[in-house]
């Protein structure tokens, strides 16, 4: 019996996003084997990749050594009044992790395929009955294990060197609220890819979008130094709340800039970006499809 074109858009939607659930296992696969391409591609250039496992503590320093100059010292009085605590090298450590895994989404997921481009293996990811999504979805699990290594390594360095203060009690809800924005920050990072589908320059779409959720996320200032409509802009994105709630479980008679429910916040966000991002990855795939451009380099 002749397939209407109905049943053809629908298996034409399930290969794009991944939403083939009788076929779960074999997408499953699919991501980890996408995972582990990844690794190989890493561990065939080893000085690269310490570079890239030592490169968080490098970027890292300015902040601190900056932070340290300009209050002449490590606390700062100022910084007690806006937020509850002057410990500066607490503050921006406890932001500066979010930097790496800002990069995730929106280098790391947002630049697979057009990796796979650069590297002439786009066409044969197409003609498979894997979704799309797997591959992003595969440089995403990734991207956060290997930056999950080099916050560790940060970690072992500020408390070697300069001592850090948590708050140890505090580490497993601040855990629950980082696995929430990491969920958001994947649906953002889907978001990034299908526009480099259709954009071609990929790495504009990552550093334009990687310098507004830079401004927009409380590193190393609190949040409430921006103007109010930045503050506003802020709670579309993850890391800002994800931030504030992290430091409220974490860092002792840290005040929060922003009352409200963070955990509700977060699962909002996530739910909103996942499925954003998976329309969107949708229509830029069949738009990409439609003109043949993914011959197009």
């Amino acid at each position: 019996m002749k397939k209407s074109n109905k049943d053809y858009r629908l298996r034409e939607v399930k290969c794009a996003t991944g939403f083939n659930w009788s076929n779960l296992k074999a997408e499953l696969r699919a991501i980890w084997e996408s995972n582990i391409k990844a690794w190989k591609l890493d561990f065939a250039y080893p000085v690269s990749f310490v570079r890239q496992l030592i490169s968080p503590v490098v970027f890292m320093l300015p902040f601190l050594l900056y932070g340290l100059a300009l209050i002449g010292g490590r606390y700062s009085e100022n910084l007690a009044q806006l937020v509850g605590t002057g410990d500066v090298v607490a503050f921006i450590f406890t932001g500066y992790i979010m930097m790496g895994f800002i990069g995730t989404a929106v280098w790391a997921m947002g630049f697979s395929m057009r990796r796979e481009q650069w590297f002439g293996t786009l066409e044969a990811i197409y003609v498979t009955p894997a979704s799309r999504l797997g591959q992003i979805l595969g440089m995403a699990l990734h991207s956060t294990v290997h930056q999950g290594i080099g916050t560790i390594i940060q970690f072992i360095f500020i408390y070697v060197t300069f001592g850090l203060v948590l708050n140890i009690g505090g580490i497993l809800p601040a855990l629950g609220i980082f696995a929430l924005m990491l969920f958001a920050l994947y649906g953002f990072g889907i978001v990034i890819s299908a526009l480099s589908l259709i954009l071609k320059e990929g790495w504009i779409v990552s550093d334009i979008f990687y310098s507004i959720m830079t401004i927009l996320s409380p590193v190393a200032y609190p949040l409430i130094v921006l103007p109010t409509l930045a503050q506003q802009a802020s709670a579309i994105f993850p890391t800002a709340p994800a931030l504030i709630g992290m430091r409220s479980f974490l860092i002792e008679d840290y005040i929060p800039e922003v009352v409200g429910n963070v955990f509700l916040h977060l699962l909002v966000l996530g739910a909103v970006w996942i499925l954003f991002g998976v329309f969107v990855f949708h229509l830029a795939d069949r738009y990409v499809r439609k003109r043949g451009m993914l011959k197009k380099f």
